[in-house]
């Protein structure tokens, strides 16, 4: 693996466009800081022989690893900082000429063409982990990802299968499949004890789930200051902000982190639900994963034409715990299993139509847009049939908008900027007729 030194000698056009990546973001110097602590702990923690460390796709249960003092690690979010920086095509396209397809993940192609490069993390790159584990509850790419580094490196992975809640669908095939993934849940435990060494300590397990309900419900109300009108630039803050609770690297600084945040924004803006003189001209949802190397997309393309995104399923997704845990392990085992299978971002058309619906009346909607990522599946399936829903059921625009979230050479310019003016223009125009 090449050290950031030798890759900054050996690739100075790279670190240029990543400064000049970088510095397009809507960074804090204190943003700033956790991303750092976040790549140098990582590296840390892969030098020290007495600690395990994990690779985990975005969304497994890390919470029990952790009551093993297993170190979680997260390819992926490297990769969305690769993005972030505007770095992604050279090792995307050497990705694809080891025979990846240009309709695999972007992230997973960022990942394994910096790290077959030997880039180091800062640009992608990761050394090998203890141990490897993914699921699909969000992505169905995730699980052949890790599994796939897990055997180029030898080392042992577990894969967590989570079955898709169809539309159709009620309340008792969400139970069955409750029971399989608790069962699965169970032998991880297992997969645990026999690659650490070490017995299940249920008590650091129970910390551990009460610490990630609490990122979760503070990352959520602070969600809820997006309700404001008008809303704060919060979008551009938000896609970094998730960081400290999607990777819980230290989760006694995310929620420190998280309160801090919390204090200011009451300070700033008081209640949550205030309405001020000023509002947007047009109040926009989201749907789907950021455009990490597109920034000028929200904070020009669409704020210099009155819109501003207020909300997307993406980063509420990632806030997974809903409750406290449960009295006994198993209890909260099955509050995880749950969890896990109804997740806003992968919801079934039912359950998408409602969600929105409830959505557009919170966030006082304007339109939504939402992205046909041409390397993300799960997300992307269903779209038209739920613009064709919104559209019908509410009457609210809807834009259909085709690229990719870490792959720039799928964003064409043009044509996007064009099928905004025309989504703009039929927003002002429902405007009109609501005024009429």
């Amino acid at each position: 693996m090449i050290n950031l030194a030798k890759f900054v000698r050996q690739h100075p056009d790279l670190l240029a466009q990543g400064v000049r990546g970088y510095r397009k973001q809507p960074l804090t110097p204190r943003m700033l800081q956790i991303i750092m602590q976040y790549i140098n702990r990582t590296k840390m923690m892969k030098l020290l022989p007495w600690v395990r460390t994990g690779s985990f796709s975005a969304g497994f249960p890390v919470e029990i690893a952790r009551a093993f003092g297993v170190f979680p690690y997260y390819p992926e979010a490297y990769a969305a900082l690769t993005g972030a920086a505007e770095c992604t095509v050279p090792s995307i396209e050497y990705a694809e000429r080891l025979g990846y397809s240009k309709d695999l993940c972007s992230y997973m192609k960022t990942s394994i063409g910096a790290s077959r490069l030997g880039w180091p993390e800062d640009f992608g790159g990761n050394e090998p982990s203890d141990l490897y584990f993914s699921a699909n509850m969000v992505c169905d790419t995730h699980m052949k990802w890790l599994e796939s580094d897990a055997q180029r490196f030898g080392k042992p992975h577990f894969g967590l299968d989570c079955p898709s809640l169809v539309a159709g669908e009620g309340e008792q095939r969400l139970e069955e499949y409750v029971d399989y993934v608790e069962a699965q849940l169970w032998d991880l435990i297992a997969f645990l004890e026999r690659h650490t060494g070490k017995r299940f300590n249920e008590q650091k397990f129970i910390e551990t789930v009460n610490r990630s309900r609490e990122l979760s419900r503070m990352f959520m109300e602070l969600r809820e200051y997006r309700k404001r009108s008008p809303a704060n630039s919060y979008f551009e803050w938000v896609r970094l902000l998730m960081l400290p609770m999607v990777c819980q690297w230290n989760e006694k600084a995310a929620v420190r982190f998280y309160r801090s945040e919390l204090r200011k924004a009451r300070a700033r803006f008081g209640s949550h639900s205030a309405i001020e003189p000023g509002r947007e001209k047009f109040r926009v949802a989201w749907d789907g994963i950021t455009l990490w190397y597109k920034v000028d997309l929200y904070r020009k393309v669409l704020a210099e034409r009155g819109a501003r995104v207020v909300t997307e399923s993406y980063t509420e997704s990632f806030a997974l715990r809903k409750q406290p845990a449960a009295p006994t392990v198993k209890e909260t085992l099955r509050q995880i299993a749950r969890e896990l299978l109804v997740v806003p971002y992968t919801l079934n058309l039912d359950r998408r139509i409602a969600y929105y619906e409830q959505v557009i009346r919170e966030f006082d909607l304007d339109g939504i847009i939402l992205f046909a990522n041409q390397s993300c599946r799960p997300q992307s399936t269903g779209l038209l049939d739920l613009r064709d829903a919104l559209v019908a059921k509410t009457g609210i625009p809807v834009l259909l908008l085709h690229t990719d979230h870490c792959d720039p050479r799928a964003y064409a310019e043009g044509a996007i900027n064009t099928r905004i003016e025309g989504f703009v223009e039929m927003m002002e125009a429902r405007q009109r007729r609501a005024a009429a």
